[in-house]
């Protein structure tokens, strides 16, 4: 895991909160698929939860299941 982001920097690149960024790095919390994939296209980081896949297979199930995040105008409006 030499590539593995800082919860700052996994915050910055995906719009994650800081606790929830530092608990997936942990391992305290597993991220769901589209997320992970977004994780790994945002900072590079492959979660365990992807390690077996291969980058057709992600590319795949990132059509199937594009990650839906909130749009930094829905972070504010919820703030």
């Amino acid at each position: 895991m030499s590539n593995t982001p800082s919860p700052k920097a996994l915050t910055e690149a995906t719009g994650i909160s800081p606790s929830y960024a530092s608990m997936i790095l942990s391992g305290a919390r597993v991220p769901a698929r589209p997320l992970a994939i977004h994780i790994l296209r945002k900072t590079g980081w492959r979660h365990p939860i992807l390690a077996d896949l291969s980058d057709e297979q992600i590319d795949v199930l990132e059509e199937v299941e594009p990650y839906r995040g909130k749009s930094p105008d829905q972070r504010d409006e919820a703030a």
